[in-house]
């Protein structure tokens, strides 16, 4: 057992790996993960806090990534992130969408996937005034 657990990311860390950044060090304000049984179907969310410093230095980094967008949310991000919300609010995940920051977004539906509400998906929030870094995957 001690060896699967050394061997487990730390949430932080699978952040820091699924968007690529060069993400500071930060503590893990909310772990929720209802993933399981036998399709893993599920939702999940992970919100890091930083120190300020630490915070300005990740938002200098995303104000000029291409692939990290100015909030508001767009569609179909902005429908995707109130059905996970909802969702997770039964797990007791009290978030709200900041109106400033930076957010980004990935599809990770099948290719040839034909609806408008995707399968899979990934959504994460940075917002600038708390210094906080929200991530949110879905699999359905």
């Amino acid at each position: 057992v001690l060896l699967l657990a050394s061997c487990t990311a730390s949430p932080a860390k699978e952040v820091f790996q699924a968007l690529d950044l060069s993400l500071p060090e930060g503590d893990v304000m909310v772990d929720i993960d209802t993933h399981g049984g036998f399709h893993g179907d599920g939702e999940s969310c992970i919100v890091l806090a930083f120190t300020p410093e630490k915070g300005a230095d990740l938002a200098e980094e995303l104000a000029v990534r291409s692939d990290w967008q100015a909030l508001p949310l767009g569609d179909p991000s902005a429908t995707v992130m109130e059905s996970i919300l909802s969702l997770l609010e039964d797990d007791g995940l009290d978030y709200t969408v900041p109106a400033q920051g930076w957010y980004w977004y990935q599809d990770r539906s099948p290719a040839g996937h034909s609806r408008e509400f995707p399968l899979n998906c990934t959504i994460a929030i940075y917002d600038p005034q708390s210094c906080q870094l929200a991530y949110f995957e879905l699999d359905t």
